[in-house]
């Protein structure tokens, strides 16, 4: 099981609109982080959780999976957020 972590929500939003100031990112990603944000939430802040991305393209109209990869990518390069791919094969 993972450890919670509980987030400010409302912290952790002024945080990440003001980091976008001097680490712009594009609009798929800010979605992307948003709709993680509040997939975490629902989680009740668990450290580590997973989401597909059927899930994530479903709740962006029109986002295709090269567009998602690409958000994602820069979420991940920049810092944002931290990825694991999924093993398959389990």
């Amino acid at each position: 099981m993972n450890k919670k972590n509980r987030i400010d929500i409302k912290k952790q939003l002024s945080e990440f609109y003001s980091t976008l100031d001097y680490k712009p990112i594009s609009s798929n990603a800010i979605s992307i982080y948003l709709i993680l944000l509040q997939i975490d939430s629902n989680t009740d802040w668990l450290e580590e959780f997973k989401v597909t991305n059927t899930i994530l393209m479903s709740k962006i109209k029109n986002l295709s999976i090269s567009a998602l990869q690409r958000a994602r990518n820069e979420l991940i390069t920049n810092n944002y957020i931290s990825y694991k791919k999924r093993n398959k094969s389990k």
